[in-house]
């Protein structure tokens, strides 16, 4: 019992240290630089302390006023969300082209995140700030998305969220739990698709992002398997070291979001690791097993 719960604190540990020394720091911050964490947001006020505070940023190249409409239309049952829209959108297709019908927005109106759920725009700053928000204090969660020109033809497109509600309850602590975790990849994938159709270039193909994220998810379950083995294998130091490095592949393939053939490729190379590890564990037991019969 003392090695399993000594394995199991291990495998926590192995847990623990990939996702708040590596991944968590690196998805709050992807593509924003020093200067773009640092620089006060309108916004900012309605969660003053947040324990999720994410800045996420890219480049498109073109002008602010070019990129407003599309922020604009964005909503659920609006344009889309421009990203996952099987998951985030009901089905329907972002919209591929300016919808006039929903460029008319003021501050008070609702943008709706999902089914009854509506964000009041706090702020709007023509072809400068939108925020949408719920709530304040401890409860407020604010999205802020600025638009910062770079040049005459280039514009950073900045999107920070911050909330702080932690809850006691279960329930809605897995929630918050799988929303800090996969909060960044449907906003990158936003970010993505905005700047797609900004740009002229046609968004990703929705059969490559979902089968992407199959292959993430993939090499997450791939993950919690090696840690598994690492507790309840007799070995030790190689379960420790599958379960290291299947975890730092899984996040090296969320971050970085290599081309598709690359996601197979590591995705392959991480459950030949698991089975590796899984093989490797029933071969100690059989050889236990004809021992004790030789006994």
């Amino acid at each position: 019992m003392l090695m399993r719960l000594g394995r199991f604190v291990l495998a926590l540990g192995v847990a623990a240290v990939g996702y708040l020394l590596i991944y968590r720091p690196l998805q709050l911050r992807w593509g924003a630089t020093r200067e773009e964490i640092r620089r006060a947001m309108p916004g900012d006020d309605i969660q003053p302390r947040p324990t999720f505070d994410a800045t996420r940023s890219i480049t498109i190249h073109a002008r602010p006023q070019e990129i407003w409409p599309w922020l604009m239309q964005m909503g659920y049952g609006r344009a889309g969300w421009y990203g996952y829209d099987w998951i985030d959108n009901d089905g329907i297709p972002s919209s591929v082209q300016i919808l006039p019908q929903w460029l008319q927005l003021r501050v008070g109106d609702a943008i709706p995140i999902w089914k009854n759920n509506d964000f009041p725009v706090t702020t709007l700053l023509p072809n400068r700030i939108l925020v949408f928000a719920s709530g304040s204090g401890k409860t407020g969660f604010s999205m802020a998305l600025g638009l910062y020109p770079v040049d005459a033809s280039n514009t950073r497109l900045a999107w920070r969220i911050r909330w702080a509600t932690y809850s006691r309850n279960l329930p809605l602590l897995a929630t918050l739990a799988f929303t800090d975790l996969s909060d960044f990849i449907a906003v990158r994938q936003i970010l993505l698709g905005i700047k797609a159709r900004v740009e002229g270039v046609p968004p990703e193909k929705p059969g490559t992002m979902y089968i992407e994220l199959v292959l993430w998810l993939g090499s997450f379950v791939a993950f919690l398997a090696s840690e598994f083995a690492l507790i309840f294998s007799r070995s030790f130091l190689k379960p420790f070291v599958v379960a290291a490095a299947t975890g730092l592949l899984t996040v090296w393939l969320v971050l970085t979001n290599p081309t598709l053939w690359i996601c197979i490729l590591v995705t392959l190379i991480i459950w030949a690791l698991l089975v590796w590890a899984l093989r490797k564990r029933k071969a100690q037991v059989r050889t236990s097993d004809e021992r004790g019969v030789a006994a």
